[in-house]
Order: structure tokens, then sequence, then C-alpha cells
């Protein structure tokens, strides 16, 4: 903004300091040099010269090293923030879905541990992909809440009321990460969903049957 004071660092003036003398006591070795005829004193000069002009660009080098780093620091660490925020918005809203699917298996399950751990061991192995999608943070929570339970298969009607649901009393312990056995779970999921009874007339969703692959566990 027009009219701020920017940041003095002490680094800076004394780095800027320590080259404008050594730049003065160049200068004069330079112009000793220039008036001098003693072929002697002409080389001790040039190399104290020499060496006297090295440190010198070592220093507005420094000087100017440090200027570009703090420069880059401050452009990366917005960057920084906003990729944090956005992490932290997945992870709240990634923790707000699970709380709401756990509600409704454990509703749907209704006490049937095999049932609500192959559920919730779906969820956890496919919720990774889901989270990654721009919309899991954009759209509201509630539309986020009900496409995962269709996914999964669990009925909308208790996607719908997912806040009036009990919080689960079971908590499944977490599947063993085999690829094999990942890859029948999953088949034996969506073969199970592709099965669901549909829901009775009067909108009170039909318990599911038993799912067809070996419970975990």
């Amino acid at each position: 903004m027009p009219g701020e004071t920017p940041d003095i660092f002490e680094e800076d003036q004394l780095l800027a300091r320590a080259a404008r003398m050594d730049f003065a006591f160049a200068e004069r070795l330079h112009n000793k040099a220039l008036a001098t005829e003693e072929v002697a004193e002409l080389s001790d000069l040039a190399r104290a010269y020499t060496r006297l002009t090295r440190s010198l660009r070592q220093t507005l080098a420094l000087l100017s090293k440090l200027r570009a780093e703090r420069a880059k620091a401050e452009r990366e660490t917005p960057r920084r923030s906003a990729q944090d925020l956005h992490d932290q918005a997945i992870d709240e809203r990634t923790a707000q879905v699970q709380d709401a699917v756990e509600r409704v298996i454990s509703a749907v399950a209704d006490g049937d541990e095999a049932l609500h751990t192959d559920w919730c061991h779906r969820f956890d192995r496919e919720v990774d992909d889901w989270n990654e999608k721009p919309d899991w943070i954009v759209d509201d929570v509630d539309a986020v809440i009900r496409r995962v339970c269709k996914t999964l298969g669990l009925p909308d009607d208790y996607a719908q009321r997912w806040r009036d649901l009990p919080a689960p009393t079971f908590f499944p312990d977490p599947e063993p990460a085999t690829p094999e056995d990942i890859a029948a779970a999953n088949a034996a999921a969506r073969a199970f969903t592709a099965g669901l009874r549909p829901m009775a007339p009067d909108h009170t969703p039909a318990r599911p049957a038993k799912p067809p692959w070996r419970p975990s566990g």
C-alpha cells in the first residue's frame, strides 16, 4: 500500500555499511595505485585492491541473496496458507461426513455387526478418492452425505435424516489392507448393493438382507 514503511532488517544495514566501507577503501587504493610509480608498491596495492574488491562482491552478493530469499518466502507464504486452509476444510468435511455415514450405517445395520463392519470398511476404502474431488467441500454437506450413502447402497431416507439418528455404539476394527481382501470386499459390496430391496410403500426402508460376502474379522 502507498505510504507503508518498508521493513528494515539489521543484517541489510550491516552488510550495506560493510559494502560502502569496502568500496571507499578500494577507491583509495585505486587512486593511490594510479599515483605511484614504484613497481613494488604498485604490486602490493594491486593485490590489496583485488582482495578488497572480491570481498565487496561477496558482501553485495550476500545482501542480494538475503533480500531474494525474503521476497521468495513472502511470495510462497500465502500459497502455503491457502493450501493449509484447503486441507483443513477437507479434513473437517471428511469428519462430518464420516460421522453422518456412521450414524446411517448403524441405524441400517440395526445391531448386525458383520454388516456394520463391512459398510464401514467400504467407506474407509473409498473416502480418500471422494474427498480429493472439488465437490467434496464445494457442495452442501447434506448433498455430499446423500451422495456417499447412495454410493454405499444405504437408503436415502436414512441419509436425509442423519442428524436425528443416534450415534453408533459399535466401532469396527480397521480392515486388513491386503490388495486381495480389498478387491474381494469391493466386489461383494457392489453385488450386495445391487441386490438391496426397494423401500416399502410407507417409505420406511426395509432392512437389507445380510451381505453375500464373508463378514470381516
